[in-house]
């Protein structure tokens, strides 16, 4: 990290920025990313993809790269607040925390389908007969690592009705490395229960056509944007704009399109603010019933 800072910057009491802003665009990039932003897939293979992809995406831009991982979300909204971090990737509950550290007119998502939202799905076995949620009281659960949304959805849905949180409220929770699994794990009868996507088991429902014959939906959610990338609000708006127009046309490049579908996303989404509203109101929903 450069240690040489100038005072650039005109925000009264803002932490100076990088001597490497001086330029039409900075020699390298700091990224940090939270370890378990994505649950589509293994966290382990996640991290190399991603470090991998956006290596090449700086690439393309002349730019060298860092990505740093963090566990810690306080600590990364720490050094985004010092600037040591110049974009980030994390859940969206996560961004609605650092808005006031980060440019909200350039935030963007990378879509598990055509669909840049994704609904949590909670499933049940068919033959179980479940068709209240108070009827899986001391069952067990399978809960990909990593899916925020899903966990506060759930809790939000169990508090509504009067019932404790998931922790409390399932006998065990089984938290899995990926969707798929939680799909299969229902499936073979090792949980009574899962959290999953709508694309996750509609990409299971394909594979296997005996999923939907002996699963269910038991609660659907609304539109989420699960994940956010975005920038730190202090990056000069000319070097933002120049990331914006590489990034938006990133998976045109062979390679970085490749690096995508590992993920099984389709591409990066520059999102307007009122495609997170729905993720927004979740997000209210669950502080106002956590007090």
């Amino acid at each position: 990290m450069c240690c040489c800072l100038l005072l650039l910057t005109t925000h009264a009491g803002a932490a100076p920025l990088p001597e490497r802003y001086q330029g039409d665009l900075p020699d390298i990039g700091y990224f940090g990313r939270m370890e378990k932003v994505l649950y589509s897939a293994d966290a382990k293979d996640t991290t190399i993809v991603t470090n991998v992809l956006i290596k090449e995406i700086f690439g393309q831009m002349g730019m060298k790269s860092e990505v740093k991982l963090y566990l810690d979300v306080e600590k990364l909204k720490q050094d985004l607040s010092n600037n040591y971090i110049d974009a980030v990737f994390i859940n969206v509950f996560d961004y609605f925390t650092m808005e006031h550290l980060l440019n909200t007119d350039y935030i963007y998502t990378i879509p598990f389908s055509p669909n840049i939202h994704e609904k949590t799905l909670l499933i049940t076995p068919k033959k179980d007969h479940i068709s209240k949620v108070d009827e899986l009281r001391g069952k067990s659960i399978s809960i990909p690592s990593g899916h925020f949304h899903g966990n506060y959805f759930l809790d939000v849905e169990l508090l509504k009705r009067g019932l404790p949180q998931s922790t409390n409220f399932f006998a065990r929770i089984e938290e899995v490395n990926d969707i798929n699994t939680a799909v299969i794990d229902l499936f073979f009868g090792k949980t009574d229960c899962a959290l999953v996507t709508d694309v996750s088991y509609e990409l299971a429902a394909e594979l296997n056509k005996q999923i939907p014959k002996n699963l269910e939906i038991l609660l659907s959610s609304n539109d989420i944007v699960p994940q956010i990338i975005a920038m730190n609000k202090n990056i000069p708006i000319s070097i933002t704009q120049k990331v914006n127009s590489h990034l938006i046309k990133a998976n045109e490049n062979p390679r970085i399109k490749n690096l995508l579908s590992l993920f099984q996303a389709q591409k990066f989404v520059k999102l307007n603010k009122s495609q997170i509203l729905e993720s927004r109101r979740l997000f209210s929903e669950y502080q106002a019933i956590m007090k």
